[in-house]
This record gives structure tokens, C-alpha cells and sequence, in this order.
């Protein structure tokens, strides 16, 4: 109710849902009225396009469409430009790695623990054995996730005892050597920065359709990450840190 009730408070005339997801499709129940235009993906199909046939596309290809067909041109949806989002992190830089450092997102949401891949500690082992220290690994982790961070053979980032803010993420994102992260928010931001770095996948949803491999960043993809074992990530990123 008291969604419904904030959601009415606004006189929109247009809403893009971008999302299009059985969430978004809730909300619309509350929002749409005469002379409210509703944007989704099943509004700009094609006859005889199936949404479950769209829907498998990659995620920024079926937004720039959606908008286009909107009647919103378009120049970043596909060339996501974050440089706004940047800012100077030497303090933290300077108290947490000497120079180049390897970024790790060994987490994931609670609702998802098939996105989460169970060997990041053997494998920060790994590292600094086969590079001596010679890079620094590093764990941004989010309000939720600190505790478990310390459990990790790695240092832990935060900015007086407090996660770091977005940008803040950001930024360390944008400045590390390398990044190794299970498929969440984090890994996305690394795409969208063309970081090199690899993302773990299982057979929770697919690279392509959520639109996260580009040239620098890449995707090891199993059916089962339980099966995915240290020597093949690690072989991986030896052959492209450098």
C-alpha cells in the first residue's frame, strides 16, 4: 500500500522500463492511467516476436532498441562512458597497495549463491605464490559482506572501517591492474570501465545476454562453478596480467 500510494503521488506521462522484469510489470499496475505511455520490451516487438525470443539478446543491444523505438536517440547505451563517476583515490591507494594491485569480488547477493564461485581463497594463495607479492590483492567488499571479507587471505578495503562509497568503487575498479570477480554489480562496472580481468560464470543466466565481455574484460563460463578449479582460473589470468 504504501508503494502504491508513493508511486501515485507522481503525474508521469511516460515511463521506460528498461528492466522489464515481473517486478516492473507490478509496479505498472500502479502507475499506468490514461495518458500514461508505458515503454518495455513488449511494447516495441515486432509481430510474431516472442518476448522470450527477445529477451535472450544481449541486455544493452534489447535497452538501445527499446529506446530508439521510443523515440530516444542513443550514443552510450552500448559505450557506457563513466569517466563523471571517477574520482582520486591515492589515500586510499597509498595505504592499501604500493602501486599495482589485483581487485577480487568474491561475493554475491544471498538470493544468488549459484553466481558464487567457492575457491577465491585457494586462489588468492595461488597468486601470491606464483607473483611473490608482486601485486598487492585487494577486496572492496559491500556493507554485507566485510565480515566475511576478513576471512579472506587478502586486504580488506574500506574507508574509516566503512564500505567505500560508489564511487569510490568505482575508481579503485578503474585503477586496478586486474580484476577477478564473480558475476555481480563489480564485474559489470570493470566491463563498462574495458578493464582486463576475468568473470566467473555458471549456468545462472549467460555473458551474452547480460552484455558483460568486451576486449580487455573476459568470461570463463561453466555449467556448475563447484567445477571450475583453481589451475583453469588461474592459468587464465596468467596469460593475460602482464
Amino acid at each position: 500500500n504504501s508503494l502504491k500510494k508513493n508511486l501515485a503521488r507522481y503525474n508521469f506521462t511516460k515511463v521506460f522500463d528498461l528492466q522489464n522484469s515481473s517486478r516492473t510489470k507490478f509496479y505498472k499496475r500502479f502507475i499506468i492511467k490514461k495518458g500514461v505511455e508505458w515503454s518495455s520490451s513488449e511494447t516495441i516487438l515486432e509481430v510474431g516476436q516472442k518476448k522470450s525470443d527477445f529477451d535472450k539478446e544481449p541486455v544493452l543491444d534489447r535497452m538501445e532498441l527499446q529506446l530508439k523505438k521510443s523515440g530516444i536517440e542513443t550514443e552510450f547505451t552500448r559505450n557506457i562512458d563513466l569517466d563523471w563517476a571517477l574520482k582520486d583515490v591515492s589515500r586510499l591507494l597509498k595505504q592499501y597497495s604500493n602501486d599495482e594491485y589485483i581487485l577480487l569480488f568474491p561475493f554475491c547477493s544471498k538470493k544468488h549463491q549459484k553466481k558464487k564461485w567457492p575457491y577465491f581463497e585457494d586462489l588468492i594463495m595461488k597468486l601470491k605464490q606464483d607473483y611473490k607479492n608482486a601485486y598487492p590483492i585487494l577486496l572492496a567488499p559491500g556493507p554485507n559482506e566485510i565480515q566475511n571479507a576478513d576471512s579472506f587471505s587478502a586486504k580488506v578495503v574500506t574507508d574509516n572501517n566503512n564500505p567505500v562509497d560508489i564511487k569510490t568503487l568505482i575508481s579503485l575498479i578503474n585503477s586496478a591492474k586486474f580484476i577477478i570477480a564473480n558475476d555481480t554489480g563489480p564485474a559489470h562496472i570493470a566491463s563498462h570501465l574495458d578493464k582486463k580481468g576475468i568473470v566467473l560464470f555458471g549456468s545462472h543466466t549467460s555473458a551474452k545476454k547480460v552484455s558483460i565481455e568486451n576486449y580487455n574484460f573476459k568470461v570463463l563460463s561453466v555449467k556448475d562453478l563447484k567445477d571450475l578449479n583453481v589451475e583453469t582460473v588461474l592459468k587464465e589470468v596468467k596469460s593475460r596480467l602482464n
